[in-house]
């Protein structure tokens, strides 16, 4: 019997839905077999029981092609479309309300509920304006979105991830500069 199979090619191939079922496998107690058949039906759509007849040979293929899609070097990318739905990043975080914040810091750093943090990050466009610019909906909190979120690219979640971890290391970098020339003054 011949079986078709969907292999992710890139990150954007992989949705954070499968990413963070895999996550729950890795925190399971599974042998190195079982995990690789749990990790395989993850991210190709199979059954366990399509996975456990493939050859050996086709098990260590699949296996390298999703490991090189997973191990892409994370690219911004502040729009995508989950059906006919486009999604859009935050286009001002100067216009940030009060309980995005809040929910964004609640949400921060909590991997089971990464789909909820990116429902406050990635919002249904409104207006699409001149070139690159648009307006999302008003944040509503994560109820309506955060389901929905499972099925975005890996590589949006891993974009806007690297994002804010370049921003935070950018305010540390300032914040070190300038302590140490107040100290240099002090002196």
């Amino acid at each position: 019997m011949e079986i078709k199979v969907r292999i992710p090619e890139n990150v954007n191939d992989i949705t954070l839905g499968q990413y963070q079922r895999f996550t729950d496998v890795l925190k399971k107690d599974y042998s190195d077999y079982a995990l690789l058949i749990r990790k395989i039906a993850i991210f190709t759509g199979l059954t366990l029981e399509q996975c456990k007849e493939l050859t050996q040979k086709d098990l260590e293929s699949i296996n390298e092609d999703i490991n090189k899609a997973l191990q892409e070097e994370p690219k911004f990318l502040n729009r995508f479309f989950i059906g006919d739905v486009e999604f859009g990043f935050i286009p001002n975080f100067d216009k940030i309300k009060g309980k995005e914040y809040f929910d964004l810091s609640e949400y921060a750093n909590k991997e089971e509920y990464l789909h909820n943090l990116m429902a406050i990050l990635f919002r249904p466009i409104l207006n699409k304006g001149i070139g690159n610019t648009y307006t999302i909906i008003d944040y509503e909190g994560t109820e309506k979105y955060a389901n929905i979120m499972k099925l975005m690219p890996l590589g949006a979640v891993n974009g806007s991830l690297a994002f804010f971890l370049t921003l935070q290391n950018e305010l540390s970098n300032h914040i070190l500069k300038y302590t140490e020339a107040e100290q240099v003054k002090e002196k």
